[in-house]
């Protein structure tokens, strides 16, 4: 019943990011109401709104959103083999580069379509990250060429000056330069600093899917992020540094 469950959803997912409206006959596993069963595997699985995503049970809905990031990584992997391994400025230049629907980036467990970025609005105990936020975006790009406002001098191993991390040397920090600092060299929350595994650094991140009711627990695993080999998808809480045991979804 779970697997049936999480396939019919990762199914009306991969529909709602390529678009397909092409009809499919209604299967309904066995154990789940004729109600459940449409709204994931109707005639137009395009159809995984918000509101489906909501009923989803929580391995459902962890699912979804894992296709959703694995998606996105595969068009970065297109990117940066197009680019001479770098990474993207941003998650809307694989879409401006035929890498990526425009809907990809709109994720369908976030109920404002994309409109208040990566990390909602009303987190606000929660790092805001708005300068790292796109339009019609529900995902937080951690190597985004935007201008880093967070804390990294202080953060990062080695507090590192401006002049050393400021790659393109052009006297400011994105957060691609600072993150890729940080994956190579770690951080103060490590008891002996050092290079994170790229399958445990993330580089797309869904804040998304413990909304609403994560926002004000800052110790819940309600994040799911894309790691750094662009295939690892886990589940942590938003401090993902200080997390011992995130969870590697299937």
């Amino acid at each position: 019943m779970k697997e049936s469950l999480v396939s019919l959803a990762l199914f009306a997912a991969v529909a709602a990011i390529t678009g397909c409206q092409q009809e499919q006959a209604t299967v309904i596993p066995e154990g789940m109401s004729t109600a459940q069963g449409k709204a994931l595997s109707g005639v137009k699985p395009a159809a995984m709104t918000p509101a489906v995503y909501a009923s989803l049970t929580s391995s459902a809905k962890q699912g979804v959103i894992a296709d959703e990031l694995r998606t996105i990584g595969k068009a970065i992997k297109a990117y940066r083999a197009k680019h001479n391994g770098k990474w993207p400025g941003s998650l809307t230049a694989l879409v401006t580069e035929g890498l990526l629907p425009a809907k990809a980036l709109v994720s369908a467990s976030d109920p404002t379509g994309g409109k208040e970025g990566g990390v909602p609005k009303s987190y606000d105990q929660w790092q805001k990250s708005e300068e790292a936020d796109e339009p019609d975006c529900s995902f937080l790009y951690e190597l985004c060429s935007a201008t880093a406002k967070w804390d990294w001098k202080s953060y990062l191993a080695g507090s590192p000056s401006v002049a050393t991390v400021d790659l393109d040397k052009d006297g400011e920090v994105s957060w691609q330069e600072a993150k890729l600092w940080h994956l190579a060299r770690g951080d103060t929350t490590q008891a002996s600093p050092g290079a994170y595994p790229l399958n445990r650094f993330p580089v797309v991140r869904c804040y998304w899917y413990g909304y609403p009711g994560s926002k004000d627990d800052t110790k819940q695993r309600s994040v799911i992020s894309l790691a750094a080999d662009l295939e690892t998808v886990f589940l942590s809480q938003p401090w993902w540094e200080k997390d011992d045991a995130p969870v590697t979804l299937p």
